[in-house]
């Protein structure tokens, strides 16, 4: 096994098994296995995540908890129980890392990180959710499960009223949602949805509008897009991998895609069963699946072949790309949050809650103090700036009433004076 390098993205994976490792790191160049985390069962469905630049978690595929790991070891993260009140059934959590947002059953539960804190309990799907995705900027996510109910929320919202309702609420879907996923952008951005009912759904948030709905000829069970969204990809339940171009959408809001009407090129075949797992580099040239026959595909998009092959001893659970953080090299970890143990009940007398915030170098009291902050943050030189920037501003500001005077003069003693004389 080789120590993370200086890749700039890496891939995470994870398996049923749990029986070497809980989940991987592997070098998509090369398809070497870079480091693996260890001293835990094998994690749930989708449940590997990334918190911030600093952890790693994956909930328990059997008991109410959740594993955690620092980047840098293979060894969970000591003194830190990341309890639930049920076994987790979907996990993410928002990019910066501050909100955990987990599923148990039909219910959301969100914590904030830094103090465990239990802050909401949202009840408004009918049946298990099994899928869980926040936007890029974390200010909206969405939930969809086996009731083929999909909705989206204000994370502000629930974090202000437990019961809010959701910001859209999508019932296309008739059969069980298995996958979802938010396009680049924040409360406009475009959201994904697949489900066994063999629809890919396209919604646009600004407007909660359903831009188009793909047909094809079996079940979906997995969904991602490109950076530029320009190219979506779904997997099937029969293993095969298709691609559209969404540059070229179809004229209809629906539109069937069958394999005999796919061009042979469009579509990815080399898994032999259900896809699990789908994710796209930054730089749009590889395509990463992951699949219940065990392995994991790293594709060119361009050629439409493997280059690659991740073998894992059982059904593949999570595969995805992700950056490759200081902290997966890092001899000490630098984390920018910290941790602690997530309550089971919510606090709902309203306690003092302890907040502990990382400067990362700079000192404490000079940052509490803010006469002391603000003189430092406002250097001499900046000020000067500041000064003459506004003295140039003051004579535009001169220069343009002089301006507007002149032209009110000429006015009163040419148009009016002609206007009487003509009268």
């Amino acid at each position: 096994m080789n120590r993370v390098t200086d890749a700039k993205e890496v891939i995470l994976t994870s398996d049923t098994t749990g029986e070497n490792w809980s989940a991987a790191v592997w070098d998509p160049r090369n398809g070497s296995l870079l480091s693996v985390y260890k001293n835990a069962t094998a994690l749930g469905h989708r449940s590997l995540q990334l918190l911030s630049d600093s952890y790693v978690l994956g909930a328990d595929a059997t008991r109410p908890r959740i594993h955690i790991w620092p980047l840098n070891s293979q060894l969970p993260l000591p003194n830190i129980r990341l309890n639930t009140p049920g076994k987790v059934n979907a996990l993410t959590c928002t990019p910066n890392g501050s909100y955990l947002i987990a599923s148990v059953g039909e219910k959301l539960f969100i914590w904030q990180t830094c103090n465990g804190r239990l802050l909401v309990n949202l009840t408004r799907h009918y049946q298990t959710v099994s899928c869980l995705a926040t936007t890029k900027d974390g200010s909206l996510f969405a939930s969809a499960g086996e009731d083929g109910l999909v909705f989206v929320w204000s994370l502000y919202n629930a974090l202000n009223d437990a019961r809010c309702s959701p910001v859209h609420a999508f019932s296309n879907h008739s059969l069980p949602v298995r996958d979802l996923h938010f396009g680049h952008g924040d409360a406009r951005a475009r959201l994904y949805t697949i489900s066994l009912d063999r629809t890919a759904n396209i919604y646009e948030l600004g407007s909660g509008a359903l831009l188009v709905s793909l047909v094809f000829d079996a079940p979906l069970t997995a969904v991602t897009v490109n950076v530029r969204e320009s190219q979506l990809f779904v997997g099937c339940i029969t293993g095969e991998i298709f691609q559209c171009n969404l540059h070229e959408p179809p004229r209809g809001v629906e539109h069937h895609v069958t394999v005999s009407s796919c061009e042979e090129s469009a579509m990815f075949q080399a898994h032999k069963s259900n896809v699990t797992a789908l994710s796209v580099s930054v730089d749009c040239r590889t395509l990463l699946s992951g699949s219940t026959d065990g392995a994991v595909h790293v594709w060119d998009i361009a050629s439409r072949q493997v280059l690659r092959t991740l073998k894992h001893k059982g059904p593949v659970t999570a595969a995805f790309f992700a950056k490759g953080f200081d902290n997966f090299r890092a001899s000490v970890l630098k984390p920018r949050l910290q941790v602690q143990n997530l309550q089971r009940t919510s606090d709902d007398g309203g306690r003092e809650s302890v907040v502990e915030v990382i400067s990362r170098g700079r000192n404490s009291a000079e940052i509490l103090n803010l006469e002391s902050y603000i003189e430092g943050s406002n250097d001499s030189r900046g000020s000067d700036q500041m000064s003459k920037k506004l003295d140039d501003l003051q004579k535009e500001i001169n220069k343009l009433k002089k301006i507007n005077a002149a032209i009110y003069q000429y006015g009163v003693t040419h148009i009016l004076k002609k206007i009487v004389d003509d009268s």
